[in-house]
């Protein structure tokens, strides 16, 4: 932190250091102050002279000051960008502004930072020097962290209102409303359009690219994607990934009337942590609902059978229709994506669910880039779980291997039948890179997590032996 550094060296006539404290603090105004007391006056005889005093202020002032003074991160650390984890390349990002959307790799994450690491604010800048220091700051970003001071405390009430007003003003042009339409006929037998259902959208970029969630694509045919400026347009899916819920549409808008969502991350997210939801209940357009996140980490089956990990419970209104809207924090950064509720009536019961961002991102990367979702896998077919109950198995049992697939060149064996027509059961996954796999949930989850062409440890009991098998991860679609 870069500081105005003014020394005052007092003799035995010059005001006492307590008083002249009291007018530096008068003077001071709205600028924080720290004062350092390094040698002040000693109780002495009345016959003594009093010893001289040093006082020491050291004035804060706010971070435009600062960040013309604040040194530049030395050359040879902030050159070391590749060293950074993840998780700190996003925060530093975050901070800083920079939008790292399209980035669907690790090392695009590095070169993103090394073209904007000259021109983000000196809160950023402060905070990649602390990570390539070692340093390790708090969870999430506080604002003193960022801005050097603590938040005003007057008219919160206020303050916040305003917040809210300003984010809907801001992040609403985003929000699209999608109404899915199948041909039919009516009673003369013409062909008509008929509408199948309504959800909601947002703008992913300037080339019109509208993510959403597949469910409320699934059963039409066409989709016709309605803006904030009233416009409407036919969207063309460009691809969806049913076990993350998630779906593409493409629009021909000028970039003119696209306004791309601003894009956060859901790392660091805590419970508590206010949120807004913007979507099209009920056919209400742009519709704002507010609440706070309820849980982190909850999963969630979605509607192709899989288990979506790491989703966010909140308690903001979420209806029918507001399936594929943003969830937003309060700095109007999408943070997920509203896709489920829990409810015994079909409306809003204070329990609803959004993917995560980081998942989304990744998704929806592949889906513009490829058409399609790839996952990596290892080339095996899994018994069902009330399959191995019967059979008495802890573990995932090998039913059957892809031929040439990774695990098939590993020499993982399935199950099969002898001469007799008795059955000879396969390897029985029991662990991956040391974590105990009990279901094929569990092995799912924990190979989700990787890279493909990912080398993992595969342990695997055969007969009464447990064996590990290094397998390389490869490519499978969704």
């Amino acid at each position: 932190m870069a500081a105005l550094s003014c020394g005052f060296h007092l003799s035995g006539s010059s005001p006492s250091s307590s008083q002249l404290a009291r007018r530096m603090l008068e003077f001071s105004g709205r600028t924080r102050i720290w004062l350092r007391r390094s040698s002040f006056a000693q109780a002495q005889p009345k016959t003594s002279a009093p010893r001289p005093s040093v006082i020491r202020a050291f004035l804060v002032s706010d971070d435009r000051a600062r960040s013309k003074s604040s040194p530049a991160p030395s050359s040879g650390k902030s050159s070391n960008l590749s060293a950074l984890r993840v998780s700190q390349l996003k925060k530093v990002l975050d901070a800083g502004g920079v939008d790292y959307r399209d980035c669907l790799e690790r090392k695009e994450l590095v070169e993103r930072l090394e073209k904007t690491k000259n021109f983000i604010p000196p809160a950023a800048k402060r905070l990649l020097q602390q990570y390539l220091e070692g340093a390790e700051p708090p969870p999430h970003l506080s604002y003193e962290l960022l801005h050097g001071s603590s938040p005003p405390v007057e008219d919160w009430w206020l303050d916040a209102e305003k917040n809210s007003i300003k984010l809907f003003q801001d992040c609403s042009p985003s929000v699209a409303h999608i109404t899915t339409l199948r041909l039919g006929k009516d009673m003369s037998m013409n062909p008509v359009e008929i509408p199948r259902g309504t959800g909601s959208g947002f703008v992913w970029d300037k080339d019109g690219h509208i993510v959403t969630n597949y469910h409320v694509t699934m059963n039409g045919e066409r989709a016709r994607v309605t803006l904030s400026d009233a416009s409407t347009w036919d969207g063309t899916l460009v691809g969806y990934a049913k076990n993350k819920d998630l779906a593409v549409l493409k629009i021909s808008a000028p970039p003119s009337k696209l306004k791309p969502i601003s894009v956060g991350t859901s790392q660091g997210l805590q419970v508590g942590q206010h949120v807004l939801a913007i979507g099209n209940p009920f056919g209400l357009d742009r519709t704002l609902t507010s609440g706070i996140i309820s849980g982190v980490g909850r999963d969630i089956r979605s509607i192709g059978g899989r288990i979506i990990r790491g989703v966010i419970q909140t308690d903001a209104s979420i209806n029918p229709g507001n399936s594929g809207g943003p969830l937003l924090d309060s700095q109007g950064r999408l943070i997920g994506v509203n896709t489920a509720i829990y409810s015994p009536t079909g409306a809003s019961a204070g329990v609803g669910f959004a993917i995560p961002v980081d998942t989304v991102r990744r998704v929806i990367n592949q889906i513009i880039r490829d058409g399609k979702v790839v996952r990596p896998g290892l080339g095996i077919v899994c018994a069902s779980e009330s399959q191995t109950r019967q059979l008495g198995v802890t573990g995932v049992l090998v039913l059957g291997l892809s031929s040439n697939g990774a695990a098939a060149q590993a020499g993982l064996k399935a199950t099969s039948r002898d001469e007799n027509g008795r059955l000879v059961l396969g390897d029985v996954i029991v662990a991956i890179n040391g974590e105990a796999v009990k279901t094929v949930e569990d092995l799912l989850a924990l190979i989700d997590e990787r890279c493909i062409e990912e080398v993992v440890r595969v342990s695997v009991k055969r007969g009464s032996s447990i064996q590990d098998y290094y397998i390389t991860l490869e490519e499978l679609e969704e």
